[in-house]
């Protein structure tokens, strides 16, 4: 029987809106246990379509227009030029990483194109703030570096490197002022159009260890680039897409000095060299024809590009496939190995 002044239609729908309105209370408390607020706050924005309608400037890319990083060291002021469509006046930025899109650094208002570089290592991406939404700049990396001077002896975060020469041979070039930290999560990521990341980790006995540490110029990646550019161009643009295979990249000074016939004073061991073995012709095979191929293309690249002059190598390994030396050390070198 109904309660005095209430029907028995209208107790059953009240009882009906109360179970739906715990059930609804009963899910907000669970989605707050799995996704609690300091987590939402860490994890990608939702960009819509309103977005601000910005992109790298192509001087972010090199003058192949193909590097994909640009190296700095913590809190540093850097050039980050963009292009925006429509009133800049009212724009920010902030950091995230670039393995998860989380959120690192607070809000900053965006005056030109100078931005400061996140405090810690790590691999990052711009987001650009309006108030009509957020936009990731995801066509270029920023990698901060740890200091050199954070090296403790012949070791960074346990990870063993050696010793540079430049506190002993007056000669010796300065070391690099910094070194990349490469995670496993990190490690796949382009650093240009046909290389990644994990092309400059030092083939040592520490490839079990984790993080890693490597020195890396982005003016070797931009040469290479523009010698894979060439390349194309000489097989009359086909299969732009060169298949490129990273010999050797980063090497640390204690590694450099077991390779047979590395240079004391090597150029991998400050991040602006590469060995590569590269298929020229397009036929499927890497020969010494195609090592003299690309020995031309770096020649033209370097009489196009003079302030990419540095060395060049062709040499052979113990299978009979050879590869060139490229480096950016600053005046011409020559030598077959």
């Amino acid at each position: 029987m109904a309660a005095p002044g209430q029907s028995a239609d209208g107790g059953f729908r009240a009882g009906w809106w109360a179970l739906l309105l715990g059930g609804l209370a009963l899910l907000g408390a669970l989605l707050l246990i799995l996704h609690p607020p300091n987590l939402l706050l860490a994890s990608p924005f939702a960009r819509d379509t309103r977005a601000p309608a910005v992109s790298a400037s192509p001087a972010v890319f090199g003058r192949s227009g193909e590097v994909r990083v640009q190296m700095v060291l913590p809190n540093e002021r850097f050039e980050f030029p963009l292009e925006v469509r429509g009133d800049p006046g009212s724009l920010g930025y902030t950091w995230v990483r670039a393995q998860d899109s989380a959120v690192v650094t607070p809000s900053q208002p965006l005056v030109g194109a100078s931005v400061v570089a996140p405090g810690f290592a790590g691999m990052y991406r711009l987001e650009v703030e309006a108030e009509s939404g957020h936009r990731i700049v995801d066509s270029v990396l920023v990698a901060v570096m740890v200091p050199y001077a954070e090296k403790i002896g012949q070791t960074l975060n346990g990870y063993r490197i050696g010793n540079y020469r430049s506190g002993i041979d007056a000669e010796a070039p300065p070391p690099p002022r910094g070194f990349v930290e490469v995670t496993s999560e990190t490690a796949e990521l382009a650093v240009s159009k046909h290389m990644q990341l994990s092309d400059f980790i030092t083939h040592d006995e520490q490839q079990d260890r984790w993080p890693k540490y490597v020195a890396l110029d982005a003016r070797i990646l931009d040469k290479v680039e523009l010698v894979i550019s060439y390349v194309g161009a000489f097989r009359g643009g086909r299969d732009r897409r060169v298949n490129v295979d990273v010999h050797s990249g980063f090497r640390s000074p204690v590694y450099n000095r077991r390779v047979p016939r590395a240079a004391r004073d090597s150029r991998h061991q400050y991040g602006d060299a590469a060995d590569l073995a590269i298929d020229a012709d397009g036929d499927g095979r890497v020969t010494w024809r195609d090592g003299m191929l690309v020995s031309l293309q770096v020649e033209q690249v370097e009489r196009d590009f003079p302030q990419y002059t540095g060395g060049l190598g062709l040499y052979g390994n113990q299978n009979g496939v050879p590869y060139v030396h490229i480096d950016v050390r600053g005046k011409k070198a020559r030598w077959k190995g």
